[in-house]
């Protein structure tokens, strides 16, 4: 799918602002505070990040927008714990991400915009509040070949509905042995899922350039946001940010929902 057709698919309103100071700025501090959050849980920040996009891009803009901030994100969260990451584990689940993100950038260029956003929003409501549904968990540490799999339907999924967490944190939690270095290898992978989801969308017509201011600002808060979280790691509220969580996502959920409904 071209360019015009990726284009399609955002607001009025991004395209007014997509260059200008508004969009960046509250991207900008939303990566903050997602980043924060990540760095102290380990996942769940891109998540929101992503349903703020969504507020004013189409998803298939959206997705790649979030995957190329947190590319940054990521990465200095990676970079400030590498001590910690297990690299056999990042590796295996690496190796099918690139070809499963083009199929799953395929699938979710080839429907309507209207039908993206409600996918969008009912996914993000069931991780919210039926999470067991999304969740494989492994009896035993997970083999080199379940590791391979898992990175393959990371792909899928980060390329359709642009965030993994919900079914790959079980099994990054099976194979590491403490917290810190599940946070580590999370990040870890996501390093290489980020860049395979902007390779996937880029096929499919994206140009980050187009959008480099938003990714820009996000990157620089994603980045600030990771240094403050790891110093923060373990001596943070972890029930009071899965709170937070619930609530803010569930009404970015709610409100890209209604959007694909047409009602508002």
């Amino acid at each position: 799918m071209g360019l015009t057709c990726i284009h399609a698919g955002v607001d009025s309103l991004a395209v007014v602002d997509v260059n200008g100071w508004l969009i960046p700025a509250v991207v900008a501090a939303v990566a903050v505070s997602t980043s924060l959050l990540s760095a102290i849980a380990g996942l769940g920040g891109g998540v929101i990040l992503l349903g703020v996009l969504a507020q004013f891009f189409a998803p298939t803009v959206a997705i790649p927008i979030q995957g190329g901030i947190q590319l940054f994100a990521n990465g200095s969260r990676a970079v400030s714990l590498r001590r910690d990451i297990s690299w056999s584990v990042a590796g295996w689940a690496a190796l099918l991400l690139l070809p499963a993100s083009i199929l799953g950038a395929a699938v979710s260029t080839a429907v309507p915009v209207s039908a993206t956003r409600i996918t969008l929003g009912v996914f993000l409501l069931v991780m919210i509040w039926r999470p067991k549904v999304l969740r494989f968990e492994p009896t035993n540490g997970p083999s080199r070949v379940v590791l391979v799999g898992v990175g393959a339907v990371s792909g899928l999924i980060n390329s359709t509905v642009g965030a993994s967490g919900p079914f790959t944190s079980p099994f990054f939690r099976a194979a590491t042995a403490s917290h810190v270095a599940f946070v580590a290898t999370a990040a870890t992978s996501q390093v290489t899922a980020n860049p395979s989801k902007l390779v996937a969308f880029g096929l499919s017509g994206f140009s980050p350039m187009d959008y480099i201011g938003v990714i820009a600002a996000g990157s620089s808060g994603a980045v600030l946001g990771t240094m403050i979280g790891t110093r923060l790691l373990g001596n943070v509220n972890e029930v009071v940010l899965a709170r937070i969580f619930r609530t803010v996502l569930t009404l970015l959920a709610l409100r890209l929902v209604l959007r694909g409904l047409g009602v508002l």
